[in-house]
C-alpha cells in the first residue's frame, strides 16, 4: 500500500471513529446506565458493572461518582444495608500490557473487566480486599489478568478465577 493510500485508510478509519464517538457520547449524555467521560473504555466498563449491580441489587438505588470521587464510581445505596462503594478497572486486549488506570482508596469492592477487541466482557473479576490500597494512596501500574487464566494480574489482586459467566448470566447477555 502507497503512504497516498494508507493516508487514505487512515482519514477513513478516523471519520467512522469521530462516529461512533460521538454516538456513545450522545447515548452517556441520555442515558442513565453509562457515565459521561472522554475515557470511553473505561465508560464502557462501568456501563457493563452497572447493568450488574442493578442484577445483583435489585432494590437498591444506583448512584454515579464524579469526576472528584477517585475512590468510587458506583455507589450502591441498599434500603436496608449501608452503602457499598464501587471502584471499575477496565482494560481491552488492545492494551498489550494490561496496565489499569491508578486505583484509589475509598471503595468497598474493585470490579475488573477484561475486553476483547470489540469491547465485549470476556475476563470479570470482583477483589473485595480493599486493603490492597492503604488510606491517601493510590496503586499505579497495576495489570489486569487475561481471561484465560494464563497471565495472571498483579499479585495484590489475588484475582481467582474469573466469574465471566457469573456476569453474562446475571445481565442476561
Amino acid at each position: 500500500m502507497s503512504l497516498e493510500e494508507q493516508q487514505i485508510s487512515i482519514r477513513k478509519a478516523i471519520v467512522e471513529y469521530s462516529r461512533a464517538y460521538a454516538s456513545l457520547q450522545q447515548l452517556q449524555q441520555s442515558s442513565e446506565l453509562i457515565p459521561e467521560g472522554d475515557q470511553k473504555t473505561g465508560c464502557i466498563g462501568e456501563f457493563y458493572a452497572y447493568l450488574f449491580l442493578r442484577s445483583s441489587y435489585p432494590t437498591a438505588t444506583l448512584v454515579w461518582g464524579s469526576h472528584s470521587s477517585k475512590g468510587w464510581d458506583i455507589k450502591v445505596k441498599s434500603p436496608r444495608k449501608s452503602e457499598k462503594m464501587i471502584q471499575v478497572k477496565t482494560v481491552s486486549a488492545y492494551a498489550k500490557k494490561r496496565t489499569m488506570s491508578p486505583v484509589h482508596h475509598g471503595w468497598d469492592c474493585l470490579l475488573l473487566f477484561y475486553l476483547d477487541t470489540s469491547f465485549v466482557p470476556q475476563g470479570f473479576w470482583q477483589i473485595k480486599d480493599n486493603t490492597i490500597v492503604k488510606p491517601g494512596q493510590v496503586r499505579r501500574g497495576l495489570r489486569c489478568p487475561l481471561p484465560d487464566g494464563s497471565l495472571q494480574g498483579s499479585r495484590v489482586f489475588k484475582a481467582g478465577q474469573n466469574r465471566i459467566t457469573e456476569w453474562r448470566k446475571a445481565v442476561g447477555w
